[in-house]
């Protein structure tokens, strides 16, 4: 097993797809920015397959994650699993303000 980075990694994902035009990547470094950054609240937890008070949960504590939400998280997101696995080992570690339901990226807790 690798050991975890000090750096937060950064991925960049694709919102959800929807009947607009398309969205540019958008550049996440926890587990609450991919899943905030991928769309609403609403059409995350529905494509996710989780109410949206579990993704709530899942956004201020990524370790009460499942093993089965991760994976849906990342064929969803199209990442590779180490990838989301890394994104909420960093967030535990250095936890983040969790965003308001809208669309935008969550601020680094100081």
């Amino acid at each position: 097993m690798k050991t975890p980075k000090s750096t937060p990694p950064s991925v960049h994902v694709h919102p959800l797809e929807r009947e607009q035009l398309p969205v540019a990547p958008v550049a996440c470094s926890s587990l609450a920015e991919l899943i905030h950054s991928l769309g609403t609240r609403k059409e995350v937890a529905e494509a996710w397959k989780v109410v949206p008070r579990t993704l709530a949960q899942r956004m201020q504590k990524p370790e009460t994650a499942t093993l089965e939400e991760l994976q849906r998280l990342a064929v969803l997101a199209r990442l590779d699993l180490p990838t989301v696995f890394e994104l909420a080992y960093y967030q535990m570690q250095h936890p983040v303000a969790v965003p308001a339901p809208q669309l935008g990226r969550p601020k680094q807790q100081q």
